[in-house]
């Protein structure tokens, strides 16, 4: 049998524990015993070595030595140790293991994700839409009775006025009783028995006395006015009654004085007084015409607005002094009645009509024609003339939008927008991707197209 190999480094080992049998004592490099300093204090010195020999087999062996010494910290011994590689071999399969469980995760999440939020195309399209404006006169209708309201108010009056005192005026009588003419100029004064005093208002030539049996005296009537202006100057007939101005003449005042006015401030009639007391009234007027009318129409039947005359009247004119003025709004009206379902049908051919020949085809009414009657003319045949304006929208239907959809699968998505702005019936068109998938292009299954289709 053939010997066993010696471990590695175990020539090594007997030759340093060769060196260490030498009871105890150690020896410089140089086979000298160390000198050990002769102090009182130091102490003996016990050295131990403890060897741990890992055996090698088929990797290099590793030796670790430590040696401690009793009483102090020495560094350990290293000896050279050969490198070992890491294996990788079981935190290698782990790292793989869970990379591999993770790419099936994520690969089960995108099918997912596909079959919940599958790759989708949303097509948003504005119908082109045109407003058309259409006026016409249509023999529909009938003539109601003609119909008259009146109410009244009082307002006060805002004129504000002020009339300085006048003076009274009357006329004078000089009586001649000489059988020569006389005269009498203009300004004589003359006073009245209640002190008032007057002066006539021209000269007065006074015949003489006829001769006649019994005899006639001759007399002149000239005007006259009150010398003070006012209510006193109205004197009454025979106030003046005295002999004046020369021999033989007397003067009298065959009639009263009147026209003397005292200064005062009043009130007067304007016109916005009358437009103040009237105005309120046209509602009420308008509103009661409304219900009379209403209650001439059938259930089935509407009015054209009537045709009304207004009149305003008043007890006193712009000018006149009062403090208050009474307004009366008289209002008569005729109306004409009408079918409103009829007149929405015949405007709505018409439309028709016109939106062929303006539009062409493919457009259809959006909503219920916006109709006003702009006159009611009465007559052996009613009239009514109207204005109407209506909405009409180019009509994208099924087969539209299967053609639509048609045209632009598969397409890149610009050249899709340049496909559907240059169809005739669209305004706009903009598209929305939703899912996973190549946003550059169309999906190529029309199933994945949807259309949202709106009317601005």
């Amino acid at each position: 049998m053939e010997p066993k190999q010696q471990p590695r480094y175990a020539r090594e080992v007997r030759e340093l524990l060769a060196n260490l049998e030498n009871d105890g004592q150690d020896k410089d490099e140089c086979g000298q015993e160390p000198q050990i300093p002769n102090t009182p204090h130091a102490p003996h010195i016990k050295r131990e070595v403890h060897f741990i020999f890992v055996r090698e087999e088929d990797e290099p062996e590793v030796v670790d030595s430590i040696a401690s010494v009793a009483g102090l910290d020495t560094e350990p011994l290293q000896p050279k140790q050969a490198q070992q590689p890491i294996s990788t071999t079981g935190s290698g399969i782990i790292v793989f293991g869970l990379f591999v469980t993770l790419l099936c995760l994520f690969s089960i999440a995108a099918q997912v994700y596909q079959i919940v939020n599958p790759f989708a195309v949303t097509v948003t399209l504005q119908a082109r839409s045109q407003q058309l404006t259409l006026t016409g006169t249509l023999q529909l209708g009938r003539l109601l009775n003609p119909i008259t309201v009146s109410q009244s108010a009082t307002a006060n009056t805002t004129g504000k006025g002020h009339q300085d005192a006048k003076a009274a005026t009357g006329f004078i009588t000089l009586y001649n009783g000489l059988s020569t003419q006389q005269y009498v100029p203009a300004g004589t004064i003359l006073t009245g028995s209640d002190g008032v005093q007057v002066t006539t208002d021209q000269d007065a030539t006074i015949p003489p006395e006829s001769g006649s049996i019994p005899p006639q005296l001759g007399q002149a009537t000239v005007p006259a006015h009150a010398l003070m202006p006012g209510s006193k100057g109205n004197i009454p007939l025979g106030d003046i009654n005295q002999d004046c101005c020369a021999t033989a003449i007397k003067a009298v005042n065959t009639a009263s004085f009147q026209g003397g006015e005292d200064a005062r401030n009043y009130q007067f009639v304007t016109k916005g007084d009358i437009t103040t007391a009237a105005d309120p009234l046209k509602a009420t007027v308008t509103q009661s015409i409304t219900g009379a009318i209403q209650g001439q129409i059938k259930a089935t039947e509407n009015f054209a607005t009537p045709s009304c005359v207004t009149s305003i009247t008043s007890n006193h004119q712009p000018g006149d002094e009062a403090s208050i003025v009474n307004g009366t709004v008289s209002e008569t009206c005729s109306a004409l009645a009408y079918n409103q379902d009829t007149l929405q049908s015949d405007v709505t051919k018409l439309l028709t009509t016109q939106a062929e020949k303006t539009l062409g085809s493919g457009y259809g009414l959006l909503d219920t024609p916006n109709i006003t009657i702009t006159r009611a003319t009465p007559g052996r045949h009613v009239m009514l003339s109207f204005k109407s304006v209506s909405t009409w929208v180019y009509g994208i239907g099924s087969h539209e939008q299967r053609y639509i959809k048609t045209i632009i699968e598969g397409k890149p998505t610009q050249q899709a927008l340049t496909l559907l702005h240059s169809l005739s019936g669209i305004a706009s068109a903009s598209v929305t991707f939703s899912g996973f998938g190549d946003a550059s292009r169309i999906p190529k299954h029309i199933s994945s197209i949807h259309l949202m289709i709106y009317v601005a």
